[in-house]
């Protein structure tokens, strides 16, 4: 019995010690200070913008609103709404404020499907990039001015800064926390320390010509993940623009956090198989970027990892007390490399507080792993607007 529980032991032990060191590492790499400028653009570029919209009535209208009030010449970008199940009064709303409303009427809903339809829409305008956002993004005036700027340096793939656009209830400030986790780690770490910034879904620039030619072939409910294994194959950087915000609505009860979360770690595991299917093409090739990749998609969420430890340290603590400690020195790490990468702005008595919530979006995650198999086909809406906290799920 003791061996078998050496052994489950050692067989937990590796990877924990892999993800927590990981985190430690880009945690370090996020306090690193980075002098990253561009300059001023010769050239002013024409863009393609796409807001991808299922059922966001109460969201879209302001959002093309608030992109309208760009400082850039509005004949150098066209603003195309794919409209899902959507009003009519809100669709002519739109076309009044000059975006380009497309109806589609695909058989299997996803985001992939309506970016294809807004490409295929526009492939015979002449655009320079395509910028992503999603139905709730809003983005200050100088977004397009400073995304030109830094296209016109050169760089292909652009990832802006994702900041929570409220914080009206804990799980939406939660959720706001764990945003800007991920942008200090996967993206501001991760350029800080000369590795590509990762895709978060929305507030993205592509080149077009890249875009139009790798999109064809993406059809999952990842989207973006899919996108990063594209980039990473070609050795593409992505640049992250820690000062260009793009504001964005957090989930706000823990029903609609579990669905979103499903959804995700559906695309995680999808894309983690498709790239470890050619690990050994990674090591000839040396793609030390995609092989980084390949250890962050192998990670599951840190609430899982925040909550499991400490169940399992109480297992060992009652069945083999030697083991524990070099778990719970592990747990520290993972405690610093969290604070750490947690923005200063966050240490008050509210982070304090919200953090007592944390069990109950432990549960939530849970529940998101039962939901896998439909998330890898089924499109999960995340609804956006005004909502109370919902205790009773």
């Amino acid at each position: 019995m003791e061996l078998v529980l050496h052994i489950i032991e050692g067989i937990f032990f590796i990877p924990f010690l892999i993800w927590i060191i990981y985190f430690l590492v880009f945690s370090i790499g996020y306090r690193i200070p980075r002098n990253q400028q561009f300059k001023q653009a010769v050239h002013q570029h024409r863009y393609l913008v796409i807001f991808p919209a299922y059922k966001e009535d109460a969201v879209i209208v302001e959002s093309i609103r608030s992109f309208r009030k760009q400082d850039y010449p509005h004949h150098l970008y066209e603003i195309v709404v794919v409209a899902d199940s959507m009003q009519e009064d809100t669709n002519a709303a739109l076309q009044h404020l000059g975006a380009t409303v497309l109806v589609p009427n695909y058989a299997h809903r996803s985001k992939a499907a309506a970016l294809n339809l807004a490409i295929t829409h526009t492939a015979d305008q002449p655009f320079d990039a395509v910028v992503i956002l999603d139905a709730d993004n809003l983005v200050y005036p100088d977004f397009l001015e400073q995304i030109n700027r830094v296209f016109d340096s050169g760089c292909k793939a652009v990832q802006a800064h994702r900041i929570a656009k409220n914080d009206n209830t804990d799980t939406a400030y939660l959720d706001g926390i764990s945003e800007e986790i991920n942008n200090s780690i996967f993206r501001q770490g991760h350029v800080n320390l000369g590795l590509p910034a990762a895709l978060t879904g929305s507030g993205m620039l592509f080149e077009i010509n890249w875009f139009k030619q790798v999109m064809p072939k993406i059809s999952s409910m990842g989207e973006d993940k899919e996108l990063e294994y594209h980039l990473l194959l070609e050795g593409i950087f992505t640049t992250y623009l820690e000062d260009v915000y793009v504001l964005d609505e957090k989930v706000q009860n823990r029903r609609d956090l579990s669905n979103q979360r499903k959804r995700w770690i559906a695309a995680q595991i999808d894309t983690f198989l498709m790239a470890f299917s050619g690990l050994s093409t990674i090591f000839k090739t040396r793609n030390w970027a995609m092989l980084d990749k390949l250890v962050q998609w192998s990670i599951p969420p840190r609430i899982i990892l925040l909550g499991f430890v400490p169940i399992w340290v109480f297992i060992l603590y009652i069945l083999a007390p030697i083991l524990m400690y070099k778990w719970l020195v592990l747990y520290l790490l993972f405690m610093l490399s969290l604070g750490l990468a947690v923005p200063n702005r966050f240490y008050t008595k509210r982070t304090l507080v919200s953090f007592l919530k944390l069990p109950f979006i432990f549960i939530a995650i849970l529940r998101s792993f039962m939901g896998i198999k439909s998330g890898r086909s089924t499109f999960v809406h995340t609804p956006h607007g005004e909502k109370k906290e919902d205790y009773s799920n």
